[in-house]
């Protein structure tokens, strides 16, 4: 197997915030990642878009239905609104970096690239500078790393659209794909399934059997699922009071939202948060 630059999995948590949303670009978290096949199938969800970039071995993505593999060189890129997972393959380690990125144009840019349909393009190793440069301005704790972090992304979309270019195409979202930008930009806002289909411009029964064949979840259920996401990232890499992590993931209610977390996740708000950093992360 070809040598990895990296000997152990690493992830990278952002806590700096664009307030003033000065740039185009922000990633969440981001990491080096060596996948085995015993590790099985991984169902992570980031809130975002996740772009994976293979270096060595051979791993399995499953999007919806269909599956591809992953080789060396491989840029997969994933809306996680939809229903993924990720394994390695028997035979051999799977070694990849990764980021989770949110900003300007970027749902438009996925389905006109044509990437919710085909998420995957080979020849892709030259990125592999772009994530490097990621990762290292993410761990650079000492100074706000966003400038940094949004030029790379940039360089890496721009290098999926040359690839990509023949692929590209006018069309507009599907009805998941609209209700799921409105709903993750306004994660706080109260929400029904009838907002919902209101900006899906369909039905709400209609809207229900779409969400299910896309994401496996019903509406409301998906919606959830993005504020436990949310959750845990408020609660790893920023030091906000549990009730205002409640207020940005859209519970008024502390309590109540204490009870989803712990439903979700197993522990308390309070203790998840203490448990991730006594893990030295």
């Amino acid at each position: 197997m070809e040598r990895v630059a990296f000997d152990t999995s690493t992830v990278l948590f952002n806590a700096h915030k664009d307030e003033l949303g000065l740039w185009p670009y922000h990633v969440s978290v981001a990491g080096r990642t060596i996948a085995q096949h015993e590790d099985g199938m991984v169902r992570q969800n980031y809130h975002e878009h996740v772009l994976i970039l293979t270096l060595s071995g051979r791993g399995c993505v499953e999007v919806g239905q269909a599956q591809f593999d992953a080789l060396p060189g491989d840029l997969i890129w994933i809306d996680t609104a939809h229903s993924y997972a990720h394994k390695a393959s028997p035979a051999e380690d799977w070694c990849y970096l990764w980021l989770s990125c949110k900003g300007h144009g970027i749902d438009a840019l996925y389905t006109h690239l044509g990437f919710d349909r085909s998420p995957k393009v080979a020849k892709c190793i030259g990125t592999k500078g772009s994530f490097e440069g990621v990762i290292d301005a993410l761990s650079d704790v000492a100074s706000a790393p966003l400038a940094r972090v949004s030029a790379h992304v940039s360089e890496v979309l721009g290098t999926l659209a040359s690839l990509r270019g023949q692929h590209s195409r006018i069309s507009q979202p599907s009805a998941v794909t609209r209700v799921s930008q409105h709903v993750r930009a306004e994660l706080d806002r109260t929400w029904c399934v009838g907002d919902m289909a209101e900006i899906a411009g369909i039905s709400q029964s209609q809207l229900f059997r779409r969400f299910q064949e896309e994401t496996g979840n019903s509406p409301m259920g998906w919606m959830r699922q993005e504020r436990m996401v949310l959750a845990r990232y408020l609660l790893r890499s920023t030091e906000l009071p549990i009730t205002q992590v409640a207020l940005r993931c859209g519970y008024s209610d502390p309590f109540h939202f204490s009870r989803d977390f712990k439903r979700s996740h197993g522990d308390a708000p309070r203790y998840f948060r203490t448990q991730f950093r006594g893990e030295g992360n």
